[in-house]
């Protein structure tokens, strides 16, 4: 790999949770992702975050993202997770929205965001973009997330008969516009778990940015896991690696971060 393509890697144990991260710049110059994993005595929270907007738009709207999340649960001392992610979410909305730059200019940034926080074996979540969020149990891989983006709303007016399938076709070519993000200013479409989700013995959860899902399909994914059940830390290293092998016209920033529930 050239100097573009160093992988980043951190590995943090907390009780009950076993947690590996991996993420690479890929072929692109500049690195938008962002992520961030943190312990505290109200749980483990993880966060994966893909900047838009532009060099200097895209690595400061999803690491401000990261690191006012973090900073804010840090303080947080009792109260509904899910209430403080969707709160989260909103207020680092206008944040992202009113990035200047050196000139004072808004930036015209954003990113998306997928959180995930497990405590006493209960998983809660949120998401906004089209970052994404697994669960591998007994085998199977399952999303438990939407794409916020205009393809979502094409299937649902088509589901809905409101268009033609002529006119799905005609607008396909937009498809993958994000239509929900952090620093569209007036975030409304926000995605959370409805109660939270037991977990059970050996059950893994993967949160990564587009990079990954856009390389890789869910089987090879799901293989990649299984193959390197025996190690956390190198299931995630080489679920970067094999995007970036399998990558057609150059690889996006990815990240990927891997939590095991013991």
């Amino acid at each position: 790999m050239d100097e573009n393509n160093i992988v980043t890697e951190k590995y943090t144990a907390v009780p009950r949770v076993a947690a590996a991260v991996s993420s690479i710049i890929g072929t692109r110059k500049y690195q938008q992702d962002s992520y961030g994993c943190i312990e505290t005595p109200q749980g483990c929270l993880a966060v994966v975050c893909d900047g838009m907007g532009g060099l200097e738009g895209g690595e400061q709207a999803s690491s401000l993202v990261i690191k006012s999340m973090l900073e804010d649960y840090i303080r947080l001392t009792e109260g509904d997770i899910r209430r403080f992610l969707r709160v989260e979410a909103i207020k680092l909305d206008k944040k992202v929205f009113h990035l200047t730059g050196d000139d004072g200019r808004q930036l015209g940034a954003g990113t998306t965001m997928a959180a995930v926080h497990i405590l006493n074996g209960k998983m809660s979540w949120a998401s906004v973009g089209d970052s994404k969020i697994y669960i591998l149990r007994g085998g199977e891989l399952h999303c438990i997330v939407r794409e916020h983006n205009y393809r979502m709303l094409l299937n649902e007016m088509y589901e809905q008969k409101k268009i033609t399938i002529e006119q799905y076709h005609e607008e396909e070519s937009q498809a993958e516009a994000l239509i929900s993000y952090l620093g569209i200013g007036d975030l409304s479409l926000i995605d959370t778990d409805e109660k939270p989700l037991q977990l059970l013995e050996g059950d893994k959860v993967l949160i990564c940015s587009d990079g990954l899902y856009r390389s890789l399909s869910e089987d090879r994914i799901k293989a990649v896991i299984d193959d390197n059940d025996f190690d956390l830390q190198r299931a995630a290293r080489e679920l970067t690696a094999a995007a970036l092998r399998c990558a057609k016209k150059g690889q996006d920033n990815t990240t990927v971060i891997l939590l095991r529930y013991a």
